[in-house]
């Protein structure tokens, strides 16, 4: 099968409660020893199957429809996210792969990859022309993928742009009785929606171009939440003084009338 040597591997750190280091290990074992035949494609999901309680898989936090929550299998994407590292440092073409909905900081930035049975896969086609071994190594805080083949000695450049905010992070205000009015307290400062892209240019050892492809990613807002006091009282107005009638004014007229007395005088 012409296994001879490494070609490229990875490596994650991680961390989170026993439920999702569980599961990190268990999936890691599920895909250790994976044979990829010349010309032929990985699909994480194929190798791994589905995530259920039979096989072992147990609840942790894990992103749904874009929030933080918790489900059955939380902690593979921190496999996933290694396998597409270590196949993307091999230069392997990268047929599948999606961003997370929320933006974590401890992945190379760009450059995670979510899955989700049976409809988000991560996908690579091994184009060496020799078969290649994918190999795990987990312990209690990291996680090593490697292939193993035909050393093909490819060089691969990475350009990365920065993370770019594309919209603030949404207030979700809830009003907390407990408080003193007109109180302030941020549980969770949340953030903005941002974007990203990761471009890989992929040389022969003689230094021909094979591959040129960018990864785009674009991740959602998580909401500030925060909890505030209940308004103040409005201070009550002072009432009006009721208005006093106007004094009322008697006007008396008096008419005098003259009596005018008139001399009559006798006629001789």
């Amino acid at each position: 099968m012409q296994i001879r040597a490494l070609v490229a591997s990875y490596e994650t750190f991680y961390g989170g409660d026993p439920n999702r280091i569980h599961n990190v290990q268990l999936v890691a074992h599920l895909i250790d020893g994976h044979v990829i035949a010349p010309g032929a494609t990985f699909s994480f999901n194929e190798a791994t199957g589905a995530r259920t309680a039979e096989k072992g898989f147990r609840v942790a936090p894990v992103i749904i429809n874009g929030e933080l929550g918790t489900g059955l299998g939380g902690g593979v994407c921190q496999v996933s996210t290694t396998v597409f590292n270590a196949a993307y440092e091999a230069g392997l073409p990268i047929t599948a792969r999606t961003n997370h909905a929320l933006y974590i900081s401890h992945y190379p930035q760009g450059r995670d990859a979510t899955v989700n049975y049976p409809d988000t896969d991560l996908k690579f086609v091994n184009d060496t022309g020799h078969w290649l071994l994918l190999r795990t190594w987990v312990g209690s805080s990291s996680l090593t993928v490697a292939l193993y083949g035909t050393p093909m000695h490819r060089r691969v450049v990475t350009d990365t742009r920065p993370l770019v905010e594309t919209a603030p992070a949404p207030v979700n205000q809830t009003i907390d009785r407990s408080l003193p009015a007109g109180a302030r307290v941020v549980d969770d400062s949340g953030a903005p929606a941002r974007s990203t892209s990761v471009r890989r240019r992929v040389y022969s050892a003689s230094g021909k171009l094979l591959d040129d492809t960018v990864f785009y990613s674009s991740y959602r807002s998580e909401p500030e939440l925060v909890r505030v006091g209940p308004a103040p009282k409005p201070t009550p107005k002072p009432k009006p003084r009721p208005k006093q009638k106007p004094a009322t004014t008697t006007t008396t007229t008096t008419t005098t009338t003259a009596t005018k007395a008139t001399q009559t005088t006798p006629q001789p």
